[in-house]
């Protein structure tokens, strides 16, 4: 079942979300090395280039994969995403690690990553959760207008929820 979240590529007329490879990393270093990017994380510092290569190989080496976003109309990478801890008796996964360049901030691309994400792994799965820092408040707001709802708290780290049924009750 693990293998069936490793799919090539996704795409909409917005975004296509390939499979990142070790030949991506100097175009996401471009965006993720600025500190903005990482001011409302729990690692404020992953802006460092020995800290943005250990949360890159980390993604390579997902065994669920991991997504780099291409924004279609400019031919031109934008930000990562992945799926990670599958747990088969719950039938559940989570999406983050996500991050896109703040030119992108307020577009429709977030919207448009998840929203093939969530269209694919519900084929596979009945619930996503997403972890968010309780300082990360952009990306809570993001996980909420996508249909998530606040499932718990551990500290500064926000679970969210999101179900089959509410999605494509809400979204579709």
């Amino acid at each position: 079942m693990k293998n069936d979240f490793f799919i090539t590529e996704l795409e909409n007329g917005v975004v296509l979300l390939k499979q990142t490879t070790e030949n991506d990393f100097n175009d996401l270093y471009l965006i993720g090395g600025k500190q903005k990017i990482w001011e409302q994380h729990s690692d404020t510092d992953r802006y460092k280039k020995s800290k943005f290569e250990d949360y890159f190989n980390g993604g390579v080496k997902n065994e669920l994969g991991c997504f780099t976003i291409v924004k279609k109309c400019e031919n031109k990478i934008v930000g990562w995403s992945r799926y990670y801890s599958f747990n088969k008796i719950e039938s559940s996964v989570r999406i983050g690690y996500t991050f896109i360049g703040n030119d992108y901030w307020g577009t429709n691309v977030n919207y448009n990553t998840k929203k093939l994400m969530l269209d694919f792994v519900f084929n596979l799965v009945d619930t996503v959760f997403f972890d968010v820092f309780s300082k990360n408040y952009r990306s809570q707001k993001s996980v909420m207008k996508l249909g998530g709802k606040l499932n718990k708290t551990n500290g500064e780290k926000y679970e969210y929820i999101l179900s089959k049924s509410v999605w494509f009750n809400e979204s579709n």
